[in-house]
């Protein structure tokens, strides 16, 4: 799909010279002389490569056509995840360099949104927040002190993370799978 330079938005997928790259920021710019122009921080959907680049405001990009698609996560190879379509029980293979550090939030029978260029997964839309189980916390030190403390915890993905002290070896904690940080405790 084309559009104008002026219609980008963030989060956009566009074409550019046959590699796809995801739109971060943009900014409409009209100085006093010359064209106006929609100046963009793109990143690279495969490799992470940023790049900022200056559209004219009469200039028409392609919008990437994506498919997004619902997948249960089955297990990992070495370099691989593997995915089912809940429909056809179709499994494809996704390279784990795709997710990087998501990798350690997906769980074995979950279900995730998988986007796909001419079938090549783009991406996987991994959860805001993931709730894990402390594995291990350090005995709490009681200190004279007012501020609450931080100190490290491993849960059951093997991620040490930073949590408060109350945190204590059993809890389930809920944790941002973007800042891979400390958000609450969960009651259950």
């Amino acid at each position: 799909m084309i559009v104008n330079a002026t219609q980008i938005r963030v989060g956009m997928i566009l074409l550019l010279d046959a590699e796809l790259y995801r739109v971060l920021w943009t900014m409409h710019r009209t100085p006093g002389k010359g064209n106006a122009c929609m100046q963009t921080k793109l990143k690279h959907v495969l490799t992470g490569k940023n790049l900022e680049k200056r559209f004219l405001s009469t200039e028409r990009v392609e919008r990437a056509t994506l498919d997004s698609e619902s997948m249960q996560y089955l297990y990992q190879e070495p370099d691989a995840l593997i995915f089912m379509n809940n429909e056809t029980f179709e499994q494809i293979s996704v390279s784990k360099e795709l997710l990087a550090d998501g990798v350690l939030f997906l769980k074995e029978g979950d279900n995730y949104d998988l986007t796909f260029y001419e079938s090549q997964v783009v991406s996987v839309q991994l959860p805001l927040t993931v709730n894990l189980e402390v594995t291990y916390a350090a005995p709490e030190v009681r200190k004279a002190t007012a501020t609450s403390s931080l100190r490290p915890v491993e849960v059951e993905n093997g991620m040490t993370i930073q949590a408060p002290a109350f945190i204590k070896t059993g809890d389930v904690i809920k944790i941002n799978t973007e800042t891979m940080s400390y958000v609450e405790r969960v009651s259950i």
